[in-house]
């Protein structure tokens, strides 16, 4: 025999009133508050939530507590009768924090301190002076925290992960893309269609085993932001490592036979130049103390003043070679300059070594 519709409907619904009821018999009538979508500017935003007191003995809230700062609280204190209804009211400050918001409030009720969580969430639209602080690069309507991420130096063969976010600050739903990543690098965005007033976390994960080039790398990713009206903006996002070689896993027979790598000087002057002039060639001694042969990687610098001319590659025990860079005036930066040069080599403990080139420009 089939059951009576309507005497399902009925236990449902006294399951669902059951439900709604805390061990100390009080019936919230919501624990979830939206402010919907509002502006910045607009200042704090106000609401309240209740409960009714559905027991035979009074009860109390013995404490409410907002678990962010942006959030205060207050509520109905003293006893609540049986059959009376109290308050929790709260107020959310959206000063510097743009987008999509969810936070709790926890509130202790009875003798027994019953917890329930009271949910408030909403999304702030960004004033002009906030987004310009927080996300400063601009790709369309699209908000960027950066376009440029530095993850230090990195034994070669370890791995890092960094994010930056960013802020939809457009009326339409946008899609954020890219297409084919540098060797080592790879990212993840937690939604690739991202709503108005949303905020987004784009996460730059660097494998230094995969980089094909020794020290410093600058790695570029071209982002793509689809919008509305089906035009197209775009932002490059840039990456800079420098992968340092890993010799932690060398014997100690190996560390005592190892090559050893002295530059001399360390500092070169070159005096006063002008922008006119031509480019000056530079010279540094490399020589190899140690017992094994010297292998130098890579020799670079990260000033566009600075070209390297020539360099080593493999150096025996005991000699010595020359490096020999150019330095075109032109293109040096500012009056009083000293300008790196790293070099890499196979010297566990020195795998990258550095002279300047010093001096002032007219």
């Amino acid at each position: 025999m089939l059951p009576n519709i309507r005497h399902l409907a009925a236990a449902a619904a006294l399951l669902a009133a059951t439900a709604s009821l805390t061990a100390d018999n009080i019936r919230w009538l919501s624990t979830d508050y939206d402010f919907g979508a509002f502006r910045e500017a607009e200042g704090k935003r106000s609401g309240s939530v209740q409960f009714v007191n559905e027991g035979t003995e009074p009860t109390i809230i013995t404490r409410v507590k907002p678990t962010c700062g942006c959030t205060v609280a207050e509520y109905t204190e003293g006893e609540i009768a049986p059959g009376d209804t109290a308050t929790v009211s709260f107020t959310y400050n959206p000063a510097g924090r743009p987008g999509r918001f969810e936070k709790h409030i926890k509130v202790y009720t009875g003798e027994n301190e019953d917890l329930t969580s009271v949910t408030i969430r909403g999304t702030v639209i960004g004033a002009p002076n906030t987004l310009a602080r927080e996300y400063p690069v601009v790709a369309g309507a699209l908000r960027l925290s950066t376009d440029s991420i530095a993850m230090g130096h990195l034994k070669r063969g370890s791995a890092r992960n960094e994010f930056l976010h960013g802020y939809n600050q457009s009326a339409d739903t946008l899609s954020l893309s890219w297409k084919a990543l540098p060797k080592g690098l790879s990212l993840g965005v937690s939604s690739h269609r991202i709503a108005p007033g949303d905020i987004f976390t784009l996460s730059v994960y660097l494998n230094s085993a995969e980089l094909e080039t020794p020290g410093l790398n600058d790695l570029t990713v071209p982002l793509t932001v689809a919008q509305a009206d089906g035009s197209n903006a775009s932002v490059d996002l840039n990456v800079r490592v420098s992968a340092d070689p890993d010799m932690s896993r060398l014997s100690k027979k190996q560390l005592a036979e190892a090559p050893g790598i002295i530059l001399y000087p360390t500092v070169v002057e070159i005096g006063t130049v002008k922008g006119s002039d031509k480019p000056k060639k530079v010279q540094v001694n490399v020589t190899n103390e140690g017992k094994s042969t010297l292998k130098i990687a890579r020799v670079y610098s990260t000033s566009p003043a600075v070209k390297v001319k020539s360099m080593p590659s493999r150096i025996k025990p005991g000699k010595e070679f020359k490096i020999t860079v150019e330095v075109t005036p032109e293109k040096i930066p500012g009056d009083l300059f000293s300008l790196p040069v790293e070099v890499i080599s196979n010297d566990p403990y020195h795998p990258s070594v550095t002279f300047r080139i010093v001096g002032n420009r007219k």
